[in-house]
């Protein structure tokens, strides 16, 4: 709810009140996980420049490959510490074929 290219803005779903300029509000402390993929290198960009470390959350019971565009988006951003396998259905047959691409990823 702090990313201004995703939820943090006036009028999002049934938040009442405004979550515009929230991520102000955040101390550098505070590690972000990020999930955003439509504006993901936007969305890094920002935190990473705010000083705060991130963990990219990738999957969502989709295509395992996809973890490639985050991981691309990822790169030279100072700060990003980590991904996770993010799943909402339970579904955790993916997940080895997941750790094999960020493992690929690490060494390119």
């Amino acid at each position: 709810m702090f990313d201004p290219f995703h939820n943090a803005h006036a009028g999002y779903y049934l938040v009442h009140g405004d979550l515009a300029r929230s991520w102000e509000g955040l101390g550098r402390d505070v590690i972000i996980l990020n999930w955003h993929s439509e504006y993901r290198a936007e969305s890094l960009r920002l935190f990473s420049r705010r000083g705060h470390r991130q963990i990219i959350a990738g999957y969502y019971d989709g295509d395992p490959a996809g973890i490639r565009d985050a991981l691309a988006a990822a790169r030279g951003v100072p700060g990003v510490i980590g991904v996770m396998y993010t799943t909402w259905q339970g579904r955790y047959d993916d997940l080895e074929r997941f750790a094999q691409l960020v493992r690929g990823a690490r060494r390119d």
